[in-house]
């Protein structure tokens, strides 16, 4: 089952609910926001955008990865081992510890790349529901409770919730499927994580 998500301070919203209820808890409705309403959102909330930690960090995610509490715990050991005698294995925790770090930070880099190439790849305008008409607003001025329009060939903007009909969307940036996949507005998988629900 999907856990519930902030999207406001102070409120939280279950994502699996029934469509009118969801629409309820947003304080919305499936005529959308008014613009003064998303304005409104938009300071209180956050703008639709990914961010990339910026700035020169590995000194501090460095000093964090020998200090996390399994790297604490392993100095521990090996500080164990070493005052009983057995210093091989004390030397190997040791080793251990050193190797992790680079691991880990290869690994935050691949992920921000990521995060890049997917942040290239989201749309700069998304078609909404504003006023009670269709109107086209900057992507990163989604707020919680905007209704999208989605057409065929439309990227979709954010982590949306089908209010109707169907749709075959291309997921390959995200999993790395090579088939569309069916999403449905009717809720009939609530029993597998969200990114498998139809």
């Amino acid at each position: 089952m999907a856990e519930a998500v902030d999207v406001e301070p102070g409120v939280r919203l279950d994502p699996t609910e029934r469509v009118d209820l969801l629409l309820r808890d947003l304080r919305s409705s499936r005529s959308g926001l008014t613009t003064r309403e998303a304005q409104r959102r938009l300071v209180h909330a956050w703008p639709n955008e990914l961010r990339r930690r910026g700035g020169r960090r590995w000194p501090g995610e460095l000093a964090r990865q020998f200090t996390h509490p399994l790297a604490l715990l392993l100095w521990a050991a090996a500080g164990l081992a070493w005052a009983v005698g057995i210093q091989p294995v004390a030397i190997a925790i040791v080793v251990v510890i050193a190797i992790n770090p680079a691991f880990a930070i290869v690994q935050e880099q691949h992920a921000e790349k990521a995060v890049e190439a997917l942040a290239a790849y989201l749309p700069m305008r998304a078609k909404v529901i504003r006023d009670g008409r269709a109107s086209e607003v900057e992507a990163i001025e989604l707020v919680p409770g905007d209704v999208l329009i989605i057409e065929e060939g439309d990227r979709v903007s954010v982590d949306a919730r089908l209010l109707d009909g169907g749709i075959e969307v291309d997921l390959s940036a995200l999993t790395g499927e090579s088939m569309p996949a069916f999403r449905s507005a009717d809720l009939v998988d609530s029993h597998v994580p969200l990114l498998h629900a139809r």
